[in-house]
């Protein structure tokens, strides 16, 4: 349910940070990391104050639910920041940056917990003489390590939080293009715009799908593989590799990004390309979990599933900056921050929409393995459909041939 409450808060909130974003920047993040301040120290309320188990479950919930209100912040401010603070060639690799980082905290708290719990929490329900006694032990060694790991990411969330406020302005002293100086259509004037625009669905859609579902399958993805009937899957492997995943995606979209000013005009074919190679390598790791590609040894497997899900994931996470990127400059002159709310709203709604699968009387989680491919080759099409326009950047280099002119 914890992490429930990030898609939950969602729709409830991204039309409020929206115009925050409209307002301020610096007072957007600040407000995103008070929140995120707030849902890690009161967890570690029990540790100062005596409360039962009902209790704490009720302040971390609290916690998880504020914290989530910092979600449409936090995933849309990245595009806005690289707007207003790097030049028309930088905007892209920042961007990948500002996301891409969220994504890697998964990963890192991950390994976190790993690394710092490593008591088994037993349940000493039935446990009778030495044997009480030594899970009895276990469980106030695990509770101490838990609270140990809730006071280090209090502590970390309370680090950055003083680092934003002691500096974070929202704009630097010079804007780096033309259009970072110019006006946007903010928060309702934009959702407007954006709701009757066939372009802005579409790249809803694209995000959404190819994003979305992508990252929720990488939630579920220890659900998936252990339930191949593979012996040698075990579920401390399949969690392996989901942090590893994280971590090469993350690398790799950010190296990604960093060559993207390569091919500034040809945003749409690289987004076409990356999904493509991406849905061709699902299927090939589709058919591997459904026994249509076989091998005698269960090595050869296990490295097939780490080269198909590390190349495809990468691939489909490389797109995610781009696409921000692209949208802005379809939907310019929107606010940044209308158009990256936009995006994750879909992102968020569909993230939900799948949890609910789950609540489907016998669904199972076949469908699970078909789901990849679906995901980066059904938005192709949908990209098809998309006029290739830059605006914004027509804007920035329209300033570069008045001064080619000028100094002529």
């Amino acid at each position: 349910m914890y992490t429930l409450w990030g898609c939950l808060d969602f729709p409830l909130f991204f039309l409020p940070s929206a115009w925050l974003l409209g307002r301020s920047l610096r007072l957007s993040v600040v407000v995103a990391v008070l929140c995120m301040v707030f849902g890690a120290v009161v967890r570690c309320l029990p540790q100062v104050v005596s409360i039962d188990q009902d209790s704490f479950d009720i302040l971390c919930n609290i916690g998880a639910f504020v914290n989530a209100m910092a979600g449409p912040i936090a995933m849309s401010a990245p595009i806005q920041i690289s707007s207003a603070w790097f030049p028309p060639m930088e905007r892209t690799f920042a961007t990948s940056i500002g996301q891409m980082f969220n994504a890697l905290g998964v990963g890192e708290s991950f390994v976190m917990g790993t690394l710092m719990v490593t008591s088994e929490l037993e349940r000493c329900d039935g446990a009778s003489g030495s044997d009480t006694a030594v899970c009895l032990v276990n469980v106030t060694q695990a509770e101490a390590e838990i609270n140990l790991l809730l006071v280090v990411e209090a502590g970390v969330a309370v680090a950055i939080a003083l680092l934003v406020l002691l500096y974070f302005p929202s704009d630097p002293p010079l804007p780096p293009s033309l259009s970072a100086s110019q006006p946007r259509i903010h928060f309702m004037d934009g959702f407007k715009v954006l709701v009757k625009s066939k372009t802005a669905w579409l790249t809803m859609l694209v995000y959404s799908l190819s994003q979305g579902l992508v990252q929720m399958w990488q939630s579920v993805m220890v659900i998936n593989l252990t339930d191949l009937k593979v012996e040698e899957v075990s579920e401390n492997w399949a969690s392996t590799l989901g942090i590893v995943i994280s971590f090469v995606a993350v690398a790799a979209s950010i190296l990604f990004a960093a060559t993207l000013k390569f091919f500034k005009n040809r945003m749409k074919l690289v987004i076409m390309l990356l999904l493509s190679v991406s849905g061709a390598i699902f299927i090939l790791a589709t058919l591997l979990f459904q026994g249509v590609i076989k091998f005698d040894k269960s090595e050869s497997f296990f490295i097939c599933t780490y080269v198909f899900l590390l190349t495809g994931i990468s691939l489909a996470c490389a797109s995610a900056p781009i696409l921000f990127e692209f949208s802005v400059e379809l939907c310019y002159p929107i606010a940044e921050g209308c158009i990256g709310t936009w995006l994750t709203l879909g992102f968020n709604i569909l993230s939900v929409l799948f949890f609910l699968v789950f609540q489907i009387p016998g669904v199972g989680t076949g469908w699970l393995s078909y789901m990849l491919p679906v995901c980066c080759l059904g938005p192709v099409p949908l990209l098809m459909m998309l006029k290739e326009t830059y605006n914004r950047l027509d804007v920035d280099e329209s300033r570069k041939d008045s001064r080619i002119v000028m100094q002529g």
